[in-house]
C-alpha cells in the first residue's frame, strides 16, 4: 500500500465520524446501534511472527508495537532485548538495542511512546533509553533512570502537558505497597502524584506471609476472576481508573480536575465451563504453592463486566467489555470525555496488551496461537456492526 492510499485508510474513519455528527447518518452511512451509537468493526489486514524461519520474525514476548510517521511497525521484543523497524506491509527494515546496559543497549525493553520532539522512547526494566530514528538506523540520545522501585513493571509512556514524562510505577506508603506518576522535570527533580494506595493496588487479593531462608517474605493471592484496579494513561496527559466490578471510570484531567464516565450497570457474563475449569486450577496452585489449608476465596458465578480501558492517540477513552465465551469479538465504549460518541469491535484473538497504540481507524495488537507461538496483528476499522 502507498502512502497516498495508508493516508486516505486512516482518515477514513475520522472523518466519517465529523461527517455523522454534523449533519446526522444516512442510509449506507456509518451504521448505529440501538441507542444510537456509531459502530465500527475491524479486520485484521497485517499479521506476522513465526515458529521458525527468519529471525526477525521470530518474537519471544511482544509487549509495545508504535506506527511513526512513515507508517513504520516499531515493535519491542522484551526477551530478545531488541527493538524491531518493519515496513507498513510487515518487512523488515533494521533492529536496533541488543543486551546490555551500555549507551543504546536494552534490557528487556517492554515499551515505546514518541516523546513530543519526535524521538523514541523506550522502557526497560531499570531506565529509559531515547533514540532518534532515521531512514535506516536508530541512533542513541540520552535517557533516565526509573524513579520508583517497580523494576520490570510494564507501563505506558506518557508525557504530561509541560512535556515532563511520566512514569507509571510502585512505590511504599506509610500503610503499604502503592502506585503513582512520577514526572520527571528538565531540572532532574521528580513530581509524584500517589494513583492508588494499599486497598486499590491490592484490589482482588490478600497477602500471605511465608519464610524465604530467615526472611518473611509476603505474595498476593488473587481471587479467580475477581474485581481489580485497572489505569490507563492518555497521551494528553490525562489518566483514568476504574474497578473492573463496576462500569464507572474516573477521569482525571491535567488541569486537576475530575470527572467520571458512567455506563449501563450490567451484570459480567456467567463464569464458562472452561472458565471454572481454570479458575479452580489457580486456587489448587496457591494451595499447593503457599502450603494454604483453604483458599481465601470463593470462585464468583460471574466475571466482572470490565475487561480494560485505555486511551487512543487522539485521547478518547475505550472501555472495553467482558465477553461471553465463545465471542468472537471484542468490543468497547468509546468515549470523548465523558460523552459515548462510538462503539468499536474487534477479533478477539487481537489483545492490545498493557502499552495500546490505537487511532481512530487502526488499532495494534498481538496474537498468539496454541504453539504460544507471538505475532504482530494490526486491525482496521470501517463502519459497521
Amino acid at each position: 500500500m502507498n502512502e497516498h492510499s495508508r493516508a486516505a485508510a486512516s482518515m477514513s474513519v475520522p472523518l466519517l465520524l465529523a461527517l455523522c455528527f454534523g449533519v446526522g447518518c444516512s442510509e449506507g452511512g456509518i451504521e448505529r446501534s440501538p441507542d444510537g451509537v456509531p459502530t465500527f468493526r475491524g479486520t485484521v489486514d497485517l499479521e506476522f511472527g513465526e515458529i521458525e524461519g527468519e529471525d526477525p520474525y521470530l518474537f519471544t514476548r511482544i509487549e509495545s508495537i508504535v506506527e511513526d510517521t512513515g507508517g513504520r511497525l516499531i515493535v519491542a521484543d522484551l526477551q530478545s532485548d531488541e527493538v524491531r523497524v518493519f515496513g507498513s506491509e510487515g518487512d523488515f527494515l533494521f533492529r536496533f538495542g541488543g543486551p546490555g546496559e551500555g549507551p543504546g543497549e536494552l534490557t528487556q525493553p517492554c515499551c515505546l511512546a514518541f516523546g513530543p520532539d519526535g524521538k523514541l522512547w523506550v522502557r526497560e526494566s531499570t531506565r529509559y533509553s531515547v533514540f532518534r530514528l532515521d531512514g535506516g538506523n536508530a541512533e542513541y540520545d540520552g535517557g533516565a533512570r526509573i524513579a520508583h522501585v517497580g523494576i520490570g513493571m510494564v507501563a505506558p509512556i506518557t508525557f504530561d502537558a509541560e512535556g515532563r514524562l511520566v512514569d507509571i510505577g510502585s512505590l511504599m506508603t506509610e500503610d503499604g505497597g502503592g502506585t503513582a506518576r512520577f514526572h520527571h522535570g528538565f531540572d532532574g527533580a521528580v513530581d509524584t502524584v500517589l494513583m492508588a494506595g494499599p486497598e486499590k493496588y491490592g484490589m482482588g487479593s490478600t497477602t500471605v506471609e511465608r519464610m524465604i531462608g530467615d526472611t518473611p517474605v509476603g505474595f498476593f493471592v488473587y481471587q479467580p476472576f475477581g474485581p481489580l484496579w485497572l489505569h490507563a494513561h492518555s497521551p494528553s496527559g490525562a489518566w483514568a481508573e476504574a474497578v473492573t466490578s463496576e462500569y464507572s471510570v474516573t477521569l482525571h484531567h491535567p488541569d486537576g480536575t475530575v470527572s467520571r464516565v458512567e455506563g449501563p450497570q450490567a451484570l459480567g457474563p456467567p463464569l464458562s465451563p472452561s472458565d471454572l475449569e481454570w479458575a479452580q486450577a489457580s486456587i489448587d496452585r496457591d494451595l499447593q504453592r503457599f502450603d494454604l489449608r483453604n483458599h481465601p476465596f470463593e470462585i464468583p458465578d460471574r466475571k466482572p463486566p470490565l475487561a480494560d480501558i485505555f486511551f487512543d492517540r487522539s485521547g478518547r477513552l475505550w472501555v472495553e467489555k467482558t465477553g461471553t465465551d465463545g465471542d468472537e469479538m471484542r468490543e468497547a465504549d468509546v468515549y470523548a470525555g465523558s460523552a459515548l460518541v462510538a462503539r468499536y469491535r474487534w477479533p478477539r484473538r487481537v489483545s492490545v496488551g498493557d502499552v495500546p497504540w490505537v487511532t481512530e481507524s487502526v488499532l495494534y495488537g498481538t496474537t498468539r496461537d496454541s504453539l504460544d507461538v507471538r505475532r504482530v496483528a494490526r486491525v482496521r476499522f470501517e463502519p459497521g456492526s
